[in-house]
């Protein structure tokens, strides 16, 4: 007989990993995200793409996946120059317009409408690209922190909400609460350095004033859309100015606490989705296609370990396409949410009637 863990075992298992994840970040925040993207990361965009396509990525229409496929697939091409440039903010008007998509795929069947519906967020985007936040939130953090910490938080909510659980709140709790205390604790005692490879590794400024394959970028727009620090323009020698923006990313306080919560969302991200695989049951697929994943994730471990950047350009495609192809359940479970809010204010009305 195979075991079964109920779902305050899962709770409570998840709250064990979010500590474990929270721990690693604490002590090597940049080796916690390395190590978590590079062996973690291949296994879980895989096993999600497989467990969305037998669910039909949960919309209403048997090939809306298939734009966003496409999407995944032109800034994949942009991104590495096989075909020309897409003009500055395309990308991240593509990700917007696949965003809204999502919402029209699981919520509406009618094909005019639809058609309507995106078009007319097509529209909207060559309005809201002028505003500086929107950038930031479709073009760098939608598919970084927002899906890494945001939705996960949101999947545990969902997940508390319809068992009617306190475990699950009490996850959700612990998740926030870690979170936030990367930016009230020294990181790693104050007494953390990241090595050469480290750096080379995640991405750095150049001497040439632009950013490393890497994510780096990822840290420099966090400083700048909160504006944690005026970085500026150099009014030293360039060199120094290169050197100074480095050290700083790399061993100011702040930018560790920053790094620690970046290696943390992405740890438990992975994490969360493969302890609760009997719940999802993602592992219940065709051994063919199970035997794919494996080889496939052999081989980007192998490419990892011998190049992380090259790792990087290996994956660009299937880690930026599994958020894209994740949009309708997202959407799905922002709907969940408020349904299940609803009927719990409706029950306690019914109460006091």
């Amino acid at each position: 007989m195979k075991f079964k863990p109920t779902v305050d075992q899962v709770n409570y298992l998840n709250i064990g990993l979010m500590l474990v994840a929270a721990v690693c970040a604490f002590y090597r925040p940049f080796e916690t995200f390395l190590f978590a993207y590079a062996f973690f990361g291949p296994a879980h965009y895989l096993t999600e793409i497989s467990w969305l396509h037998d669910r039909n990525y949960f919309t209403k229409g048997k090939f809306d996946w298939i734009w966003l496929l496409l999407a995944g697939v032109i800034i994949t091409l942009s991104n590495f120059h096989m075909v020309p440039n897409l003009p500055e903010g395309a990308s991240t008007v593509i990700i917007f317009v696949a965003f809204i998509a999502a919402l029209v795929f699981v919520t509406v069947s009618n094909t005019v409408l639809r058609i309507v519906l995106i078009v007319a967020s097509a529209i909207a985007s060559k309005f809201l690209v002028d505003f500086g936040g929107f950038q930031s939130i479709f073009g760098v953090f939608m598919p970084t922190l927002i899906h890494v910490f945001i939705f996960t938080g949101l999947f545990i909510l969902v997940g508390a909400l319809k068992g009617r659980s306190l475990s699950g709140i009490l996850s959700l709790v612990v998740f926030i609460i870690l979170a936030i205390s990367f930016f009230y604790l020294p990181i790693s005692n104050g007494q953390y350095t990241p090595t050469n490879y480290i750096k080379d590794s995640y991405g750095h400024l150049s001497n040439d004033g632009s950013f490393t394959d890497g994510f780096i970028n990822l840290n420099y727009h966090i400083m700048s859309v909160f504006n944690l620090h005026d970085f500026g323009k150099p009014t030293v020698d360039f060199q120094q100015f290169v050197d100074g923006f480095n050290n700083f990313l790399f061993q100011n306080p702040l930018s560790l606490s920053i790094m620690a919560f970046i290696g943390f969302a992405y740890l438990y991200h992975y994490l969360n989705w493969f302890s609760k695989t009997s719940v999802i049951q993602w592992h219940n697929i065709p051994r063919a296609r199970f035997m794919c994943i494996i080889v496939i994730w052999l081989m980007s471990i192998g490419l990892y370990s011998f190049d992380y950047a090259i790792g990087l350009q290996w994956l660009f495609f299937l880690s930026f396409t599994h958020v894209l192809l994740e949009f309708p359940l997202n959407q799905l479970t922002f709907i969940t949410i408020g349904k299940e809010i609803g009927v719990i204010f409706s029950a306690k009305k019914i109460r006091k009637h």
